[in-house]
């Protein structure tokens, strides 16, 4: 009897160290293996390294390693500059087919986006960026210790520019204004004509505006009609008398946007901008131009109202509030009076007159900007020097002197 109790005492003892042994292989015969489900959104997809090893040189790839082996075996790899992909499917086969599984939640960053045309600014939403970060879940995988791992789906965000972002880079650094109150019907339609063609111009960063490569030649042909220009120091009839006002006001708008076009003066002072301040322009010869030096898009807005052009810029924010100023020195021009029956018949009496030759003072400036900010001076720049000429006006009178009418008593 206690043979037979020795003998089940020693059974039980051999299948408690069984149970014992199985318990201590099944927490720890597999540390090597890496388990995931891995989770975005509901969707699940599961993986196991000891379902992925198969045909794999087990051994020389370190299958087999625990944690800081396979760790370390990574930095080794990665240290030879081979491709995060390789290194990933090499320590762990076929771990690819995770990041394929989801390949759908990637997406392209698309930044908000503005269209300006002549009516102005429009804009549209963009949306952010979106990917698999590999690398974090590849390293998150490696801590599994063949224990089941749940991740959910590690993702770089790349942020797109939002609509708020671009509305501050498409602000009014300044506008501009001159009037052509006088100017006749020819005159103010060449003035519309070339505002026209300049509203809703884009100029890049980095980019150069030309006046003459937008607004074109100004000709009969394409319809521009004739005004007074000035020519060879005089004021004579030419195809597109006006477009030197519109190059004159946008000069001026950049000019308090801080930017510094290169222009050229008229030979005479002009009647509707400071002496020093006007950007002669005739195409092949004399443009108007500027650089944005900026890093965002420059856009020109341009308006006639009421006899009056418009420029004004947009763009990022203005540094600056920019002041111009003239300092002049004049010539007052003479005033000549001319009796030409022959030339001028229909000029009798003397207070009869025409005025043949318009004058214009002659004039030396220097330009400069001063520019402030938040109300301070920071700097005053000398940025032209101009000598404008001088013309004496010419009036064509009649001979004769009229008699005082008789009276009475």
């Amino acid at each position: 009897m206690k043979k037979i109790f020795l003998t089940f005492a020693l059974a039980l003892a051999i299948l408690a160290s069984v149970f014992v042994c199985e318990s201590v292989f099944a927490q720890s015969v597999y540390p090597w293996d890496v388990v995931l489900s891995v989770e975005y959104r509901g969707d699940v997809f599961e993986y196991k390294l000891s379902d992925n090893i198969g045909g794999a040189d087990t051994t020389a790839r370190g299958i087999y390693l625990g944690q800081s082996g396979k760790q370390d075996l990574y930095r080794r790899l990665q240290s030879l500059g081979l491709p995060d992909e390789a290194v990933y499917n090499y320590i762990l086969p076929n771990f690819d087919s995770i990041t394929a599984h989801f390949a759908y939640v990637r997406r392209e960053r698309a930044d908000a986006s503005v269209q300006f045309d002549k009516k102005g600014f429009h804009y549209q939403n963009g949306q952010d960026g979106v990917a698999i970060d590999a690398q974090k879940l590849f390293e998150k995988a490696l801590t599994s210790c063949g224990k089941l791992l749940k991740i959910t789906l590690p993702l770089n965000v790349d942020r797109a520019m939002t609509v708020d972002e671009l509305k501050a880079n498409t602000v009014r650094r300044a506008t501009f204004g001159t009037s052509f109150a006088n100017s006749g019907a020819n005159r103010s339609y060449n003035i519309a004509k070339a505002v026209d063609a300049l509203n809703g111009t884009i100029v890049e960063a980095g980019e150069k505006f030309s006046f003459n490569q937008i607004v074109g030649d100004r000709t009969e042909a394409r319809g521009y009609k004739t005004s007074k220009v000035i020519m060879d120091g005089a004021y004579a009839e030419g195809v597109g008398g006006g477009v030197c006002q519109v190059s004159t006001t946008l000069y001026n708008a950049l000019l308090l946007s801080s930017f510094l076009p290169c222009a050229m003066q008229h030979s005479l002072v002009s009647s509707y901008v400071k002496a020093g301040f006007d950007a002669m322009v005739s195409y092949g010869s004399a443009d108007l131009t500027f650089v944005n030096t900026t890093e965002h898009p420059v856009y020109i807005s341009a308006w006639v109202k009421d006899k009056n052009v418009y420029f004004s810029v947009y763009g990022e924010p203005n540094p600056y509030t920019v002041e111009r100023v003239s300092v002049e020195t004049r010539d007052k021009f003479a005033t000549n009076y001319i009796v030409d029956e022959q030339k001028y018949p229909d000029l009798v009496y003397a207070d009869q007159t025409k005025v043949v030759v318009g004058g214009s003072d002659g004039v030396k400036t220097k330009s400069f900007l001063k520019y402030y900010r938040d109300g301070k001076l920071v700097c005053t720049k000398l940025i032209r020097t101009n000598s404008y000429k001088r013309v004496d006006a010419v009036i064509a009178r009649g001979p004769l002197t009229r008699e005082a009418p008789e009276t009475d008593g």
